[in-house]
């Protein structure tokens, strides 16, 4: 298909098919072969798998509980686009069980060159992956050897920070070891950027002041003696600000998880506007932050943060694709605030490659209704509209991650 505007009913349709993608926030993942529905499901389900999180929560596994999950899985809007995206792709029936008897036999047949053939339909060259989950974290050089498309791996805080408590350390060698750490991932091993998910953890609202060691010495202190009083906040939001400053150092990106995210979020103090203290200070004005998944449901405060504070960018990872039909109302709300270079595309896509398949199809189909829109209302043209889901979809994150 060419580029331009396709017929579609009453509207025309701006048609991103050709264009590259850079997937700029995913996960790692191996080989997992044929799959049976099942574990499709609960590998490919929001949330990280519903047959996981349930045990976890200490939900007893009945098989009717089982039914139930696989059941309410499989109705959302995204689960349904995938199986039908893939039926598309593979050419069978829009069922789960002919998409996967198909696709488990070209797995068979070579993994790698079904994973390139799917990317290439859908136009995936490059993921940046964050290698914090799954863990044990997977080896980086494995997972690039099985993926036929450039692999970005970045280095996310927690996992770091919870085997250094896990330690006797004192405060010089904990911050030593933080430091160094993070510093040979970034000038050794191949990482490009730093990730943190203290949204998860602690929540957003991390001051500025935050920054002063005084305060990291202080909290692990309390930590390391038995003490509350919110010692394990104090801890990571000064080590937040660390990462921060050596991303600085290092001139390269911060990832901030915003908004959504599994059961786990803190889902009080995940809004992108906790942080715009901490954003606009002196001290971290010069720090590229990308915020991850465009703080959706809050999308609109993070396009605002990414208007008016330079270096503040909106990824719109896992509102896309996981709130299915939503993805083209994401995209219209960033676009009504956020310079069009602050916007980047991603999937938060884990486990298995067929969601950052389908991601990539529906970011690019909403993108293109977005953009439809608005060339509709004359704030842009054709030639502007692919002028800006280029920058939204690769140009750039290929900026930001230095890739070619």
């Amino acid at each position: 298909m060419g580029t331009g505007y396709l017929p579609g009913g009453n509207l025309t349709v701006i048609d991103l098919s050709p264009l590259p993608v850079v997937d700029v926030h995913c996960h790692p993942f191996l080989n997992k072969g044929s799959v049976t529905a099942e574990q499709f499901t609960d590998l490919t389900a929001f949330g990280g798998g519903s047959r996981k999180y349930m045990e976890e929560g200490g939900v007893a596994f009945t098989d009717e509980v089982r039914d139930e999950l696989q059941r309410i899985k499989r109705d959302t809007l995204y689960f349904r686009r995938m199986v039908r995206d893939l039926s598309a792709y593979l050419g069978t029936e829009p069922s789960i069980n002919a998409v996967l008897a198909k696709r488990n036999a070209a797995v068979e047949a070579g993994y790698t060159e079904y994973v390139r053939q799917l990317y290439a339909d859908a136009g995936l060259t490059s993921v940046v992956m964050d290698f914090g989950v799954p863990l044990p974290m997977l080896d980086v050089d494995e997972v690039k050897s099985e993926l036929p498309v450039e692999v970005v791996p970045i280095v996310r805080i927690e996992p770091l920070i919870a085997d250094l408590l896990k330690t006797d350390a004192g405060w010089a060698e904990f911050k030593r070891r933080y430091d160094d750490s993070i510093a040979d991932a970034l000038t050794n091993q191949g990482y490009r950027g730093i990730k943190s998910i203290i949204a998860y953890r602690t929540g957003l609202d991390v001051s500025a002041l935050s920054r002063a060691e005084d305060q990291g010495y202080k909290a692990l202190d309390a930590i390391r003696r038995g003490l509350g009083g919110g010692s394990m906040k104090l801890l990571r939001d000064h080590l937040l600000c660390r990462a921060m400053e050596l991303a600085m150092e290092h001139d390269v990106p911060m990832q901030i998880h915003t908004g959504m995210g599994d059961f786990e979020v803190n889902l009080v103090y995940c809004r992108p506007a906790y942080l715009m203290d901490l954003l606009r200070s002196p001290a971290f004005r010069a720090c590229r932050v990308i915020l991850v998944h465009g703080g959706f449901p809050y999308a609109r405060e993070a396009a605002y943060m990414a208007n008016v504070l330079p270096r503040v960018y909106c990824d719109v990872s896992e509102g896309i694709p996981f709130a299915g039909h939503a993805a083209r109302n994401i995209f219209s709300e960033i676009l009504d605030m956020a310079p069009v270079s602050k916007i980047v595309y991603g999937s938060d896509g884990y486990a298995l490659p067929e969601i950052n398949f389908t991601s990539a199809k529906v970011g690019k189909q909403a993108l293109g209704q977005a953009l439809d829109s608005l060339a509709a209302d004359g704030f842009v043209g054709e030639a502007d509209a692919m002028e800006i889901a280029g920058m939204i979809l690769a140009g750039t994150a290929r900026q930001l991650y230095r890739i070619a």
